[in-house]
């Protein structure tokens, strides 16, 4: 096994958290280190910069784990352009995208039920540099210029609208582990 990189992409609300939990579950430990984008916290309104270097980041944890014999699984937004900008396809593990794509109706309901205080209200206001509706609103109206950019890549698209987390999970291991067999 050539140990690679898997960034599992989509707007806020398309399941990547959830969908985490189960790889978590599904894939070995010893052979996946599977992590979310944002566990080591987002500065106040997030931005270009601190993404590009949290990317990096990733990137240089992947290839720490690569020379162990591990392949790294990451959950948070990539946009194929800006992470071929950072990416070093010399230097870094073989990277795949993925991206996850629910409607804008699915992301709106997900995304209501996810800030349900005036504490979540006020720290998603922090992170994104708008108000919770504006948030919201911006991620559903991406969701479908964002698949448009993962398809013009040929990469993996995944429906979460109508599936369970775990069987998106099911989905992508199946995906990971498949293309072990082809290696």
């Amino acid at each position: 096994m050539n140990p690679e990189v898997y960034f599992i992409s989509g707007v806020c609300g398309a399941g990547k958290t959830s969908v985490l939990k189960h790889l978590k579950k599904i894939l070995p430990t010893d052979t996946y280190d599977i992590r979310d984008f944002d566990e080591r916290g987002v500065p106040d309104g997030g931005g270009l910069e601190w993404h590009n270097k949290e990317t990096l980041y990733w990137l240089d944890t992947a290839l720490t784990n690569a020379k162990s014999g591990k392949s790294t699984i990451i959950g948070g937004f990539a946009e194929p352009e800006r992470f071929k900008k950072v990416y070093k396809p010399a230097e870094h593990p073989k990277a795949q995208l993925l991206l996850l794509h629910a409607s804008g109706d699915t992301i709106r309901k997900r995304l209501m039920g996810r800030y349900p205080t005036p504490e979540s209200i006020e720290e998603i206001k922090r992170a994104s540099g708008v108000p919770l509706n504006q948030f919201i609103e911006n991620n559903a109206s991406y969701a479908p210029e964002l698949r448009g950019i993962f398809e013009k890549e040929g990469a993996l698209v995944i429906e979460t609208d109508e599936k369970t987390s775990e069987e998106v999970a099911n989905e992508i291991a199946n995906q990971i582990l498949g293309q072990l067999g082809s290696h």
